[in-house]
Order: C-alpha cells, then sequence, then structure tokens
C-alpha cells in the first residue's frame, strides 16, 4: 500500500515508511472504537476506479468484500456520491449499507428510496436544463439524474469546446436558477438548496449519533464533507480520520485537509480490507 501523511513534491504522493502506514491503521481503529462509529466513502475514484465511461464503472473487489466485513463491526457503513442512489446500489451488493445519492438529495436504506422534499419544486427546472444542454451540447454527454444533471468533459480534448461548453452550463444554470458545481471531467447544476456532501454527511453523523467516523473521497464535490468533519472534530463533538484517494486530477486542497493519502483506488481498496480485518480481530 502506497499512503501519505500528505507530503508531496512536484505534486506527486510520495510513499512513506511502513511504520507511517501502521500509524494510518492503528489511528483508524482508535477512531472506530468511539461507538457509534461509522465507515463513510465516495464510489467513483475512491471505491471505484475512473473509468471513460461512468456506466461501466466497477467498485474494487477488495473494497466490496472490505464494506461486507465492515458492516458487521459499525454501527453504520454509507456511501455518499454523486450518483443517483440506485445506481449505486447496482454496483454494490452489500447488504445493510446505506446509500446517499445525488450529494444527498437522495436516501436508499434497507431498499426503501426517499428524495429530500426541497428537491420536487427544483424537477422541472433541471429537466429544462437538460432539454436545452442537449441541443447546444450535443457532442457531450449529459447524464440526468432526477435531482441533478452532469456534463460530462472526459473524451473532449479541445480546449475552446470545453470552454464553450463551460459557457453554456452557466448561462443555462443562471436562466433556471441553477447552482454549477465542478467536479472530476465534469460540470453538475444541482437545485440552489443546500444539498451537498458536507450537509449529508454532517447529517448522517448526527442522524446515528456517530462518535467515531472514517471518511475517505478524491474529488472537489468530497472537500465538503472532509470541511464538515474537520469542524466537528475540532469542535469535540466527534472524532473522525480523514482519507483522501490521490490522483493526477485531485484537487490540491485534498491533500491539506485529508488526514492521509492513498495513491488510487488499489491501495484504498487494501487500506479498506486491512482496517476491517483489524476490527474484526478486535
Amino acid at each position: 500500500m502506497v499512503a501519505s501523511s500528505g507530503h508531496e513534491d512536484n505534486g506527486m504522493v510520495l510513499p512513506p515508511r511502513e511504520d507511517v502506514v501502521q500509524r494510518f491503521l492503528e489511528r483508524s481503529v482508535v477512531v472506530l472504537n468511539k461507538r457509534p462509529a461509522g465507515v463513510i466513502t465516495d464510489f467513483d475514484g475512491t471505491l471505484s476506479p475512473i473509468v471513460p465511461d461512468p456506466e461501466t464503472a466497477q467498485p474494487h473487489p477488495l473494497a466490496v468484500q472490505a464494506l461486507r466485513l465492515l458492516v458487521q463491526r459499525v454501527e453504520l457503513v454509507a456511501v455518499v456520491s454523486g450518483r443517483r442512489a440506485v445506481d449505486v446500489a447496482t454496483r454494490l451488493d452489500v447488504p445493510g449499507l446505506v446509500i446517499v445519492g445525488n450529494h444527498g438529495a437522495e436516501h436508499l436504506v434497507a431498499g426503501q428510496l426517499s428524495i429530500a422534499a426541497e428537491i420536487f419544486p427544483w424537477l422541472p427546472y433541471v429537466q429544462e436544463a437538460a432539454r436545452a444542454l442537449r441541443v447546444q451540447l450535443s457532442d457531450f454527454r449529459i447524464e440526468e439524474k432526477g435531482a441533478t444533471l452532469t456534463v460530462h468533459l472526459r473524451g473532449i480534448e479541445a480546449h475552446e469546446r470545453r470552454q464553450q461548453a463551460a459557457k453554456a452550463v452557466e448561462q443555462i444554470a443562471v436562466q433556471h436558477g441553477l447552482l454549477v458545481r465542478r467536479g472530476r471531467e465534469v460540470l453538475e447544476l444541482r437545485p440552489n438548496v443546500p444539498i451537498d456532501k458536507g450537509v449529508a454527511v454532517d447529517a448522517l453523523v448526527t442522524q446515528y449519533k456517530l462518535r467515531g467516523v472514517l471518511f475517505a473521497g478524491d474529488d472537489v464535490t468530497d472537500l465538503d464533507a472532509l470541511q464538515a468533519l474537520q469542524e466537528r472534530r475540532l469542535a469535540g463533538e466527534t472524532d473522525a480520520f480523514l482519507v483522501g484517494v490521490w490522483s493526477e486530477e485531485a484537487p490540491e486542497a485534498l491533500s491539506r485537509l485529508a488526514d492521509a493519502l492513498v495513491s488510487g483506488v488499489e491501495e484504498f481498496a487494501q487500506f479498506l480490507y486491512s482496517l476491517a480485518q483489524r476490527l474484526s480481530n478486535n
């Protein structure tokens, strides 16, 4: 496993000595022994490698094994994703897993899907924005997710065309009162309501009365969750261990907000499985 406590050289994450890796694991165990405890992760780029076609994304098999162990050891295991909750559920066969989709707009618990009430008035505006963007950006992949809308930039090499797309997204968002968030090779349009991964993770901590949390993410949209957990930790409300899954596309802020960096999905899967085994042996 390659990991880092945030030290970098020319943008590259440096592998630490083995004793640092062990400290990461030991610190995680200490945090998760504060009960109730929870493990919360992102999906794409964290549990699943980034792929050219998001429809083909699959979680790392070792990460799935780890999650299956963890649901038996801690009070909450959750995935918080920009994908629709049902989409994540079709890719992760983990009984007992809580799935929060669309950055917090959807919750899937024990097979029951719920959607935040404040989202419903915005659904027609998201649909209208999608129709307009399909006309202006016919060469881009546009993914309608009910509560949100994603314009995928991956595969579009021309810088000028990307700039045109960003301008079109901003203009249409303003027309319909929507918010624009940039993610990993995506532009997202969301309802103008306080829903993001930070709000979603904070709500999970409150709902499950978590005293210890391990969170992992890789992208700009995960920074809100890292910030929310840092604030809870500083206030002495909840202990947390924050893992960043590094890549060439990772935001620089990830290395500042995370307590530890792992070098990609493979290393995170190994880390998570080692942690699950440690907890199982306790």
